[in-house]
């Protein structure tokens, strides 16, 4: 049931309670009203001056006056002896057309109101009745006065059909209101419901319409709106993620080809007895071993990346940079002679960081200037703490790195020159470890470079704030 059938079944139960209360209560007000002028019309009829002249007027008749009025009293009267007999009796209305008596047999309750039935059960009497004493024979006598309830019966009956009428009339114009109001106050929910159908066709650009902020529609609309937006970057992000994941996939399998198909080249000529004992299988097994540890590091470089991707840098301590870089550059030297490497480290600077994977960094970038420039091409790096965040700089002089390569070398895999990309043994994976690691202790990492000028790269980590 629609939410709007909801609201006006609940509006017509209401409605009609209500008017039925109302109408109960106004009933029954007004007949306790018009029952309480007829006892006070009563009260003041029931006397003994009326009795004395209604009895003269008996006595008149009994005498043998015949000349006795056509009687016209709008009550029913009658006088019971002190035995409880009706001694004299005068029905309501006109002597040509008489109301039935009241079905009285004896003389009623002194005092009290109470209701009978007439005679014949047409209509319906309210009786009161005194009593007096004959003060000429000293007799007992119940005089009772009965007036017909006929008028407060026809306005009572009037009043309830009109209350019924006018509760139906409400209650209708009630639901009717009801209605349109609930109809014109969801139209904009109808406008949220096909916006969001809409959207789970696959629109995903779609937005619901954006209703009065200040209403609880409007603050709805919002939220599904942000809501929608959430979901769709969230799509999008996981859409990137397995298209790169694809991509990693594919470009570790091509790395991985080419060691493992030289190295069974290798074996397989090795089987056929091609390479016999001396230089020629001294060559081929140095071949297998470089292509066995081309092959072990760069299935290290992939699971330093994918322990990268799950965790969160690792085990953390304080880390002083300017020794890391201080052991880092001497370990360059010894590795490669031909590139001579400075270091300015005026300042010890600590940061909280996993010291492997922050040495790594520092090894990795030292590894990439060396490989990538020409013999004897100098580096520089500095270590300095600026504005809260310890900065290190590897910085060469070499060529430097094409416009159209710069934002991408940071990608895994990517190489800038692929006519030495197996060739010197990268697996383009180098910058994308440091990349990684610094994002993974909160940090940024910058590249500047302009051709024939060389290139630097920055790396920028949070210092740590000791007591």
């Amino acid at each position: 049931m629609a939410i709007r059938t909801k609201i006006a079944a609940a509006m017509a139960v209401l409605l009609i309670v209500a008017v039925a209360i109302i109408g109960f209560v106004t009933v029954r007000a007004v007949s306790d009203k018009l029952t309480a002028q007829v006892d006070e019309q009563l009260q003041k009829v029931a006397n003994k001056d009326n009795l004395t002249i209604w009895t003269q007027s008996f006595q008149r008749s009994d005498s043998g006056d015949t000349g006795r009025p056509e009687l016209a009293s709008p009550y029913a009267m009658l006088l019971f002896d002190s035995e409880g007999t009706v001694v004299e009796k005068l029905q309501a209305g006109i002597a040509s057309s008489p109301y039935p008596l009241p079905d009285i047999d004896t003389a009623p309750a002194v005092g009290e109101f109470s209701n009978v039935e007439s005679v014949d059960g047409s209509m319906t009497y309210r009786v009161y009745a005194q009593d007096f004493v004959n003060t000429n024979t000293g007799e007992t006598y119940t005089f009772a006065v009965a007036a017909p309830l006929v008028e407060v019966r026809a306005s009572i009956s009037t009043l309830t059909r009109t209350v019924v009428i006018t509760g139906f009339v409400v209650a209708a114009l009630g639901i009717l209101a009801a209605w349109v109001i609930t109809r014109r106050g969801l139209h904009v929910v109808d406008h949220m419901v096909a916006d969001a159908e809409t959207v789970a066709a696959g629109h995903l650009g779609h937005r619901i319409t954006a209703a009065d902020p200040r209403t609880e529609m409007g603050r709805l609309s919002s939220a599904l709106n942000r809501m929608v937006s959430r979901l769709t970057d969230a799509i999008a992000q996981r859409d990137r993620q397995h298209g790169r994941l694809r991509q990693f996939v594919a470009d570790a399998g091509h790395e991985l080809r080419t060691p493992l198909t030289a190295i069974g080249g290798y074996v397989q000529l090795y089987q056929s007895g091609a390479a016999a004992e001396g230089e020629k299988l001294d060559r081929a097994m140095d071949r297998i071993g470089s292509e066995n540890a081309r092959l072990a590091k760069l299935v290290d470089d992939l699971m330093v990346l994918s322990r990268l991707d799950e965790e969160v840098g690792g085990d953390r301590e304080l880390v002083e940079v300017a020794q890391l870089a201080r052991d880092a550059v001497d370990d360059a030297e010894v590795a490669d002679d031909t590139h001579p490497v400075g270091l300015e480290a005026a300042q010890a600077v600590t940061v909280v960081a996993n010291e492997g994977q922050l040495r790594q960094v520092l090894v990795n970038l030292l590894t990439n200037a060396r490989v990538h420039t020409p013999a004897g091409t100098a580096i520089d790096v500095s270590v300095a703490e600026e504005r809260g965040w310890a900065v290190v700089r590897v910085a060469d002089h070499g060529p430097g790195i094409p416009e159209e390569h710069r934002q991408k070398v940071f990608d895994r895999f990517y190489r800038a020159d692929p006519s030495r990309s197996r060739a010197t043994g990268g697996s383009g994976l180098g910058l994308a470890i440091v990349s990684s690691i610094v994002a993974a202790h909160g940090g940024e990492i910058r590249l500047e470079s302009e051709a024939g000028q060389g290139t630097t790269i920055e790396v920028r980590l949070p210092v740590a704030h000791l007591e």
